[in-house]
């Protein structure tokens, strides 16, 4: 299992503006394939996943996104931490037809297609701790942003 070694803090971001989640697909995006964490079937493979799957959850206090694509597009395994600059409308993971406003996304990349199964308990068990999630909101810096994520208890219900 990975574990937290994985959350990149040159990954993380807060205050992205953006209209839409395909807008932070493609900035984060071109930033991944930047370092070298995806190859250039990422962002195709990524927004198709998407528009299948969404991947908004309604967790308390905040409704998150974690959304994820094939293995064969990433190249380095990682977790990016991402808080918009103000919610977007981002398609629910057991509707797709109901839409959550989601200020908070949390972006996998893995290459092995079983280890996010694990990781996806581990981030619920966390996002419905406001104690956790709280800090994220009121971070000011993306050092502080990722001081409070690297925070979170790398366990599950």
């Amino acid at each position: 299992m990975l574990g937290k070694e994985i959350i990149m803090r040159e990954l993380a971001e807060i205050g992205l503006d953006v209209d839409g989640y395909e807008q932070v697909f493609d900035i984060m995006g071109a930033r991944f394939l930047e370092k070298g964490y995806v190859n250039d079937r990422y962002l195709p493979t990524i927004k198709e996943r998407e528009a299948q799957y969404p991947t908004a959850l309604p967790v308390e206090p905040y409704p998150i996104a974690i959304p994820h694509t094939m293995a064969q597009a990433i190249i380095k395994p990682f977790i990016a931490p991402v808080r918009l600059l103000h919610t977007v409308p981002w398609g629910d993971m057991s509707d797709p037809e109901n839409k959550f406003d989601v200020k908070l996304v949390c972006m996998l990349g893995f290459k092995d297609p079983g280890e996010h199964i694990e990781l996806l308990q581990i981030l619920m068990h966390n996002f419905r701790k406001p104690e956790w999630v709280n800090p994220l909101f009121e971070a000011e810096t993306v050092d502080e942003f990722y001081d409070d994520f690297v925070k979170m208890e790398w366990t599950h219900d």
